[in-house]
C-alpha cells in the first residue's frame, strides 16, 4: 500500500511553473524515493495542470536513448502528459521569459488508431505500429522546474512531468511505413544556420519501440493508450538549448517541418 502522500510535492511543483520560481531540490518529507512515489506525485500534479491546460490528450516519452540516459543516470525510459491545450499546430510561438529552460527536442509523434489494453504477452514493436493510425513531425519543449536540473535525477524528471512543456506538431498524415518512420531524418536549423541533425534510430527500437514502451508501462500500472492519444516518441538528435530571438525550423524530408519562433 502507498503510504507517501504525493500531494505536498505536487503542489510545489505546480507553483514552479512560475517565472522565477524554479526549485532548488525536492524537500526531504516531501520528496518521492521510488520510481512508484514519483509517478504519484505526477498523477497529481497532472490533475492540478489539468485545470489551466486542458484534459491529457496524449504522452511524452522521455529517456529513449543511451546519452539521455547518461544525463539522469537512469536505465529506462519515464512518461508525462501532454494536455489538450498544450499540443499546438507549427507555426508556433513561445515566450522564454516565461519559461526556466527552453530545450527543444525534434521527434516524431504518433496518433493513436486503437486501443493498446493488457494481452497475455507483452507489446512489441510490430504490434504498437499496427496501432498507428498517422505521424506527425513534433518539437517537444522540455522544461525542468527544478534549477538543479539534471542534478535533481530521474525521480524529479517523471515527478515533474517528465519535464513537459508543450509539444508542437506538423501536418499528420495516414501515408506512412514503419521502414519510413525507422529510417526519417531531421535537421533542426536556428536562424537559418544548421545547429543539428539526427535520425530516428536515435530512438531506441525507432519510434514505434519507444511506443510498445510505453504502452506495457502503462499496461503495468493498470492503465491503457485509447485511440485518439497523441504520443511524442523522443529525441531524434541532441537537445538543442534555445534562447529568445531565435527562428527555429526542424526538416522532416517528406514529413514535413516545424516551425517554431522563440520570442
Amino acid at each position: 500500500m502507498l503510504m507517501f502522500d504525493p500531494q505536498p510535492m505536487a503542489e510545489r511543483l505546480l507553483s514552479a511553473h512560475r517565472p522565477g520560481d524554479a526549485l532548488a531540490g525536492m524537500p526531504d518529507h516531501m520528496s518521492p524515493t521510488t520510481v512508484l512515489e514519483a509517478y504519484a506525485v505526477q498523477d497529481a500534479l497532472v490533475t492540478l495542470l489539468a485545470t489551466k491546460h486542458g484534459e491529457p490528450a496524449g504522452y511524452k516519452i522521455g529517456c529513449t536513448n543511451a546519452g539521455a540516459r547518461a544525463l539522469l543516470q537512469v536505465d529506462h525510459p519515464f512518461m508525462g502528459r501532454c494536455f489538450k491545450n498544450g499540443i499546438v499546430s507549427s507555426p508556433a510561438q513561445i515566450q522564454a521569459s516565461e519559461m526556466h529552460m527552453t530545450g527543444i527536442e525534434p521527434e516524431i509523434a504518433l496518433r493513436m488508431g486503437a486501443d493498446m489494453p493488457t494481452k497475455t504477452t507483452p507489446w512489441n514493436t510490430q504490434d504498437a505500429a499496427e496501432h498507428v493510425a498517422q505521424v506527425m513531425p513534433a518539437i517537444e519543449v522540455v522544461e525542468s522546474r527544478f534549477s538543479t536540473w539534471p542534478a535533481v535525477g530521474p525521480l524529479g524528471a517523471i515527478a515533474d512531468n517528465g519535464v513537459h512543456r508543450v509539444l508542437i506538431v506538423g501536418r499528420a498524415t495516414s501515408d506512412w511505413t514503419r521502414e519510413s518512420l525507422d529510417q526519417a531524418s531531421v535537421l533542426l536549423q536556428s536562424n537559418g544556420i544548421e545547429v543539428d541533425s539526427g535520425t530516428a534510430d536515435n530512438v531506441d527500437g525507432g519510434p514505434f519501440g519507444a511506443l510498445a514502451w510505453l504502452a506495457n508501462h502503462l499496461n503495468n500500472r493498470g492503465r491503457q493508450l485509447q485511440t485518439g492519444d497523441i504520443v511524442t516518441t523522443g529525441v531524434m538528435c541532441k537537445i538543442y538549448n534555445g534562447h529568445a530571438g531565435e527562428q527555429l525550423i526542424a526538416h522532416y524530408g517528406d514529413l514535413g517541418e516545424i516551425q517554431l519562433a522563440i520570442e
